[in-house]
């Protein structure tokens, strides 16, 4: 959800959908780097809480109602700040603690403690804005989508419902079996990425599950398109291919990730798959791919650079055993 054209008082700065940045200039104090904390104002926040619910009740929601929605916008659900916004002096606001005859009737360890939940309260509503601001991850999927029970959109719907934290992930989907040569085809759908990045629009990580064992001037144009998208930022992510540990995918070189495949409940490789530089869960390696697709795309959604997402998501695999585990 993206507020745009109200201005939010003491506040200043708040964009609309926002590109890759690592902190929103205004809402969580000063500016860090990508894939780095935000200091957290918590005074500010809850002027922003309260902005926020008195523009719904101006919509016709009752102040329960608006509270309410603030917490499921933010994942605070009704706990903390959200829970009781319209409130400064509740725990949500660790600047006031309660305010002074409040802080005065409590011991000094009560006070603490009320202030470290504060805190807590506010890190986790500023996570949640920032999250709610950048939008929900979103993967490009270039693959065939000639038919309703075509590959593509099989890929595209583990993609979109295969966070297993169960967050929301949205595709944009490239038809690349639309005839002609397939390469070329690939290679006008990573051009069309390219523009769209370039004029600032939300691209996390690309799907790319195709496979040629044979190297042609193509399959080179794919390459050098997919070196340049990551120039941008944006992981690129490629089968390794299903024929065996002896043939090479020619789309994959230089990928931020070259995807094997591991059975379900198993960390090594699957007999039938390329050799990549990531592993996960999958009958084929175009479903692993899908994955680590979703990881990357979140990991970009946060602001991380290129080499983060690769560190953030090889230590995932790593977590779960070596092989990314599927949902």
């Amino acid at each position: 959800m993206a507020i745009t054209g109200i201005g939010l008082p003491g506040i200043p700065g708040i964009p609309g959908p926002a590109a890759n940045t690592g902190a929103l200039p205004g809402l969580l104090g000063a500016p860090s780097r990508p894939g780095q904390g935000s200091p957290v104002d918590p005074a500010m926040l809850m002027q922003l809480v309260q902005t926020l619910i008195a523009l719904l009740m101006q919509n016709g929601m009752s102040q329960e109602q608006a509270q309410q929605a603030v917490g499921e916008m933010t994942g605070m659900g009704g706990a903390g700040g959200a829970g009781n916004a319209g409130n400064a002096g509740n725990a949500g606001n660790a600047g006031d603690a309660g305010g002074a005859a409040g802080a005065a009737a409590m011991s000094p360890m009560a006070a603490a403690g009320q202030a470290q939940q504060g805190m807590a309260g506010a890190q986790a509503l500023g996570q949640g804005f920032e999250a709610m601001l950048r939008g929900t991850p979103n993967v490009a999927v270039l693959d065939d989508f000639s038919g309703p029970n075509s590959h593509g959109q099989q890929i595209a719907s583990l993609i979109e419902n295969g966070d297993p934290e169960g967050g929301a992930i949205r595709t944009t989907r490239y038809n690349i079996a639309n005839g002609g040569d397939l390469t070329a085809n690939i290679s006008g759908s990573l051009d069309d990425l390219m523009r769209r990045v370039a004029n600032g629009e939300k691209v996390d990580a690309v799907n790319l599950s195709q496979q040629s064992f044979q190297a042609t001037g193509g399959s080179q144009g794919v390459r050098d398109r997919i070196a340049q998208l990551q120039q941008m930022g944006v992981p690129v992510v490629v089968s390794a291919g299903n024929g065996g540990p002896g043939a090479r995918n020619q789309l994959a070189g230089g990928a931020a990730f070259v995807v094997e495949n591991s059975a379900r409940g198993s960390e090594g490789r699957a007999g039938n798959s390329g050799v990549g530089n990531i592993r996960s869960e999958g009958q084929f390696t175009s479903q692993a791919a899908a994955n680590v697709s979703v990881q990357a795309a979140k990991a970009h959604s946060q602001g991380q650079s290129l080499p983060q997402i690769q560190q953030t998501v090889t230590q995932k695999a790593s977590s779960d055993g070596g092989s990314l585990n599927a949902r």
